[in-house]
């Protein structure tokens, strides 16, 4: 377990450096750095609300992001201590649960500590998408992924292979 834990120290850690470095680096919110020109950018945005912006960042909704927060971490952090990490079929369930973690306290912190409680994002791909995201929510999305299709393929099939 203890590798587990050193991967999502690890994720939250690299979620929050690469928002500092962000914070840092750019002037002010909307400044953008082209990686690669009219596709890929980094671009600074402040987050109010929760997925694709929706909801906000006063009163009644930052506490409603922040409990529901704090409550998920809760929530995946006693099925992580409680998962058994040598059974090796149960790699996409464990994978899941650590970037779940991550990805719900990397945003968690930024309410809680940035200045006007809203999540810094700042992965921008044009091309295909037009919302800007962070690597918080990139565990999120991977790790919501991983974890369905870990409880509603892999786990029938683990049960059914321990009941015969």
């Amino acid at each position: 377990m203890l590798g587990w834990l050193i991967l999502l120290i690890g994720l939250i850690l690299a979620d929050q450096a690469s928002k500092f470095w962000v914070v840092h680096f750019f002037a002010e919110e909307g400044d953008t750095l082209p990686i690669i020109e009219g596709f890929f950018h980094f671009t600074y945005v402040r987050n109010p609300g929760a997925v694709f912006g929706l909801g906000g960042n006063v009163g009644f909704a930052l506490y409603f992001f922040i409990g529901v927060a704090l409550i998920a971490t809760g929530v995946f952090g006693y099925l992580f201590f409680k998962n058994d990490f040598r059974d090796r079929r149960r790699i996409v369930y464990s994978v899941g649960l650590t970037l779940l973690i991550a990805g719900t306290f990397g945003n968690a912190i930024d309410r809680m500590v940035q200045f006007d409680h809203k999540v810094v994002d700042f992965i921008d791909f044009r091309g295909i998408w037009i919302y800007v995201f962070n690597v918080a929510d990139m565990c999120l999305t991977i790790g919501i992924i991983l974890f369905l299709i870990d409880q509603l393929i892999l786990e029938p099939k683990r049960s059914k292979a321990h009941e015969e």
